[in-house]
């Protein structure tokens, strides 16, 4: 999972140059305008631009290198959207590869050659990732851009790509190095994928005019043409792709069947969406409607948002990491970094636009290696070397000490981006920023009662809600309905056909006092302890399953003590705790892997029956895809809700947009809402 970073050095005209492939990362003469010439006019783009219908474009590279082909896009991206505000294309998509990312300085040393991109360079070093495989998806909303920065070897990412199955793509900037120096990049398998993922007059453009490329390419149904070369280089190649060229192969195009995310016809500006649910799950999920022009409507069955267990007043934030980089880890690592990015957006657009704070503190987060059980997980994690160490690292007791500013006799494991969170002031700080679009509109009282589709001009969604204390009914019509709603699903018949796991947590809120009052960091165990907030520390939680009650228990009291007591033996900070009892209790949702459930919510039991062939040994491409559904659901994010809900929510409403989605196929399963159904069928159950 972590990547190896280039290495490079500059030559005598400034320009990097790859120690591993000898060459250099753009021509000495003039990187922008050999950027402009070989794939911005090589594709065509201004002239496309202009005559594009649809609300975004997918540019595809497959080098990333410094990032200077992304910054000459967006740039002239951001032109565009300038000259021309009311144009139905709103918003570029641009999806990279890289295997060996650049380290940051070197790539800023590199880009400091062309001050005509220094606001688009300042941006792109905002947001820069770590060096972590797969993919970092960076929005950059002042340039009306979405960066999809893929870290890994080119032929292992993009048959991981979700794709229509009329294609993704609509433009290739077929970069990476020389065939003769890069050979392992320019192979019949990249060709292929790039079938695979292309629409009927997807182009592309590249400053080689190698035979391999040009018969390749050709080969795999690209029209090819020769255009004048940038600089030295005599020739380029163009071309554009023809979906039912008879050199295509279309079954590398068939969909995996019930996992397939793009069944449903496309949400767009017309749209109208309900969304259920008064949480952090129905915040992100607005959020990201409103950002791509949908008007929402948020129904809530209180008076207030973040009723459940998005109200308590803090939440550690962090992933949960293995030694193994597993899919559960691969999930919990990326979404917690896309979280990152979406919580310091709000954070600093609440502050710009004087909105109601964000309590938060970044403070790191501690795993204490409090047991000899738990000593040896963590030492075979940092032994394994499998995560950088800007995302979790070992630390001694010393270090402990210092991060915490408390005396604790413990080795551990630091997340230094981590911290906590107030959720309930983020959801409401989400629905604000969300309500300042003028596409979002709130509905409390409203308790959702059913669902179900029904026919017009297209199929839509009829919902029923009590509102009123139910002595009012209202029935609404919608396009699409997400159902965010948290432990309330186990009492809607809507997933019957789903396994879910509600567990009750209850968290002490202890009053500040000494020593803790000292604490600068969040400190995790079998429990956690937070640094003071409003004169008190959370520490919690317990895990009673199947419990929907949220009355505050004085035995669930002691047994958070007592948990804290029994982790931090070696001390007496728990021993000498004054407490007076306030606590808060709310049911987290879960699922049978503890995965998110993210998807079409269909009733599933029905469904079984259509895919018994993969009970035989027949691939996922041989099963029919889901049928269209007008009904989604973003749920089950149990106690890692803070750190899954973003990335989840972008997931979701990019499948329901038809755009790219921003994580492997493999992870993509991992969350589909029918995996469950998927698996028994595979195993020939039920």
């Amino acid at each position: 999972m972590k990547s190896k970073h280039a290495q490079v050095h500059f030559n005598e005209s400034g320009t990097p140059v790859a120690d591993h492939f000898n060459d250099v990362y753009f021509s000495n003469d003039s990187g922008i305008d050999e950027t402009q010439h070989v794939f911005v006019a090589g594709n065509d783009l201004a002239e496309r631009w202009q005559q594009w219908p649809n609300p975004t474009f997918v540019i595809a590279e497959t080098g990333f290198g410094t990032g200077l082909n992304f910054l000459v896009a967006m740039r002239a991206f951001n032109e565009f959207r300038a000259a021309n505000p009311d144009h139905p294309l709103k918003r570029l998509y641009f999806i990279t590869t890289e295997k060996f990312p650049l380290p940051q300085q070197d790539m800023q040393r590199a880009l400091e050659a062309f001050p005509a991109l220094k606001d688009e360079a300042e941006a792109l070093a905002s947001l820069y990732p770590m060096g972590l495989e797969g993919c970092h998806r960076l929005h950059f909303d002042n340039h009306s851009t979405t960066l999809d920065l893929w870290i890994g070897d080119v032929h292992e990412l993009l048959p991981q790509w979700h794709s229509p199955v009329n294609g993704l793509i609509d433009a290739w900037f077929l970069d990476g190095f020389a065939p003769s120096k890069n050979p392992d990049m320019w192979t019949d398998a990249l060709f292929s994928q790039m079938a695979r993922l292309s629409k009927t007059g997807t182009t592309f453009g590249t400053f080689t005019a190698a035979g391999i490329v040009k018969r390749g390419l050709a080969g795999v149904g690209f029209t090819i043409k020769k255009r004048n070369g940038f600089g030295r280089k005599r020739d380029m190649l163009t071309g554009v792709f023809d979906q039912d060229n008879e050199n295509v192969q279309h079954k590398l195009r068939l969909p995996a069947g019930p996992y397939y995310r793009y069944a449903n016809d496309s949400l767009d500006k017309t749209s109208k969406v309900a969304v259920v649910g008064s949480g952090l799950a129905a915040a992100t999920a607005c959020l990201a409607l409103v950002k791509r022009g949908i008007s929402t409507t948020l129904y809530f069955d209180g008076d207030t948002l973040a009723s459940g267990a998005s109200g308590n007043p803090q939440g550690g934030f962090y992933p949960q990491l293995h030694s193994e980089a597993s899919i559960a880890s691969r999930i919990q690592a990326h979404s917690f970094l896309y979280a990152r990015q979406a919580y310091d957006h709000t954070i600093e657009h609440a502050k710009a636009c004087g909105l109601a704070d964000v309590a938060h503190d970044f403070c790191g987060v501690i795993q204490l290696s409090f047991n000899d059980k738990v000593a040896e997980r963590q030492n075979k994690l940092a032994a394994a070397d499998v995560w950088p160490e800007a995302l979790i690292k070992p630390v001694d007791s010393k270090e402990v000490s210092d991060i915490a500013n408390l005396a604790l006799p413990y080795s551990g494991l630091y997340i230094g981006l981590g911290g906590w969170l107030s959720p309930r002031q983020l959801v409401t700080a989400m629905i604000e920023e969300a309500l300042q679009s003028g596409k979002l509109e709130l509905k409390p009282n409203h308790t959702y009662v059913s669902h179900e589709a029904v026919e017009t001009t297209k199929q839509r969604v009829q919902i029923r809600f009590n509102f009123d204390s139910a002595e009012s009914e209202e029935v609404i019509t919608a396009d699409h309905l997400i159902l965010a709603l948290g432990a309330g699903a186990v009492n809607a018949s809507d997933f019957n056909s789903l396994s879910l796991r509600p567990v009750r947590g209850q968290v002490e809120a202890i009053p500040t006092q000494m020593p803790i009052e000292q604490l600068n960091t969040v400190l995790c165990h079998k429990g956690y302890m937070t640094p003071v907030f409003e004169g008190r520390h959370a520490l919690g939680s317990t895990y009673v399953k199947n419990d929907l009650s949220t009355d505050v228990r004085g035995d669930e009291t002691e047994m958070n003590l007592a948990t804290h007591e029994q982790a931090l033996a070696s001390t007496d900070i728990v021993q000498a705790l004054q407490h007076d009892g306030k606590a808060r209790a709310a049911t987290r949702l879960g699922s049978p892997d503890h995965q998110p459930v993210v998807g079409a919510l269909h009733n599933f039991d029905s469904l079984k029956e259509h895919y018994t062939m993969l009970g035989v040994g027949k691939p996922l491409t041989s099963a029919p895809v889901l049928p269209s559904s007008v009904v989604s659901t973003l749920t089950c994010l149990g106690s890692r809700g803070l750190t899954t809900a973003p990335l989840m929510a972008e997931v979701l409403v990019s499948s329901l947009c038809k755009e790219p989605l921003p994580l492997s196929n493999e992870l993509l399963n991992a969350v589909n809402t029918s995996r469950f159904m998927t698996r028994e069928a595979i195993r020939n159950q039920g």
